[in-house]
């Protein structure tokens, strides 16, 4: 077991526990409260060992991520009388966390919300950060705010039900952490595959213990976003998302941002800021861990993805490029010559 807290500017402390049972945790919680609602998907409520909150069933993934679930939440919420001294507690995958924050924010002009994750992409990154989004107009995220939760409770205890594939997908955002940020992460993770493969709670409880520091770190220096240093956190995701959304979503999230790092320190070292080595580091690692996919998706769909980026500002993309293992720096580069460099560098463009 361990914690940390960081602070946000408008929300005061945020408590993070790493490897702490949920049911506990929210029964010391709930002495804080007047009252509260759990939000769930369906696939995750019979795992929730906790029952002293009334539950909001939800539908996994981008279908309960519209606005409709949100106004459901809030309905519910008001037919159960939870009120303004009460918390939203968030049990899922991120799409749960995104929905329960963006709820809370709105909810009475704003409540207290809880983060419990429920897969290792969450554990290791959406459950931190208190960007918040939901799905409007047939766009995604188009709606949102940021907002801290209260406290995030990671219980290990979650990942013995994940799928193989699902499991293994957050582990290229702790490579994301540790080849920006922290080479001793990346260090870390690359010499243990057979542990995680083996979900070695020990090993669990550190990767995503560091991974959390760090973003909790970004998070704290730029929490708005609007200082150029919070970019760090999309590396690999310029292109992974196009990637995404080129392939109909057929492509996890985890994949797409390991070949999206893979493809964006490609283009770092024919830029010349990037240490020739680390595209093999990135492939090897993510080979490992079953990260690599085999993917051809249009060009044409992946560049349009690209060009619309919220990096973008004007005709220039404000990006992070990795140096060398464990650091990086903000380039901005013209629009037309990263898509140039994106189409001799990236094998998976068709």
């Amino acid at each position: 077991m361990r914690s940390f807290t960081y602070r946000s500017r408008c929300s005061g402390e945020v408590r993070v526990l790493v490897n702490y049972p949920h049911a506990d945790e929210l029964s010391k919680l709930l002495d804080k409260y007047t009252s509260c609602m759990i939000i769930t998907p369906s696939s995750v409520s019979s795992l929730v060992n906790f029952s002293k909150c009334p539950r909001i069933i939800i539908k996994d993934g981008e279908e309960g991520k519209g606005i409709e679930t949100v106004l459901n939440i809030i309905k519910q919420s008001m037919d159960n009388s939870l009120d303004r001294s009460g918390v939203m507690i968030g049990i899922g995958g991120g799409s749960t966390l995104d929905v329960t924050g963006f709820a809370a924010a709105v909810y009475m002009r704003g409540v207290d919300y809880v983060n419990v994750p429920t897969t290792t992409l969450a554990m290791v990154d959406a459950a931190l950060g208190g960007k918040t989004g939901v799905n409007a107009a047939g766009l995604k995220n188009i709606i949102g705010v940021v907002k801290q939760p209260s406290e995030i409770i990671v219980d290990l205890a979650f990942i013995k039900s994940l799928p193989a594939s699902n499991y293994l997908d957050g582990f290229a955002e702790v490579l994301k952490y540790g080849v920006t940020m922290d080479k001793g992460l990346f260090d870390k993770l690359s010499s243990n595959v057979d542990k995680v493969m083996n979900r070695d709670e020990g090993l669990l409880e550190d990767l995503i213990y560091g991974s959390l520091v760090n973003k909790a770190h970004v998070v704290e220096a730029d929490e708005y976003d609007t200082l150029g240093i919070r970019i760090v956190l999309n590396y690999g995701h310029t292109i992974g998302h196009a990637l995404e959304s080129a392939s109909g979503f057929s492509i996890s999230h985890g994949k797409a941002v390991g070949l999206g790092m893979i493809c964006e320190s490609t283009i770092g070292v024919k830029l010349g800021y990037t240490n020739p080595d680390i595209p093999g580091y990135l492939t090897e690692s993510l080979s490992e861990l079953n990260l690599i996919q085999s993917i051809k998706v249009n060009a044409d769909s992946a560049l349009r993805a690209i060009t619309g980026d919220k990096k973008r500002n004007g005709g220039f993309l404000n990006l992070p490029i990795v140096t060398e293992l464990g650091d990086w720096v903000k380039v901005r580069v013209k629009v037309d010559e990263y898509l140039r460099l994106v189409k001799e560098s990236c094998m998976y463009l068709a």
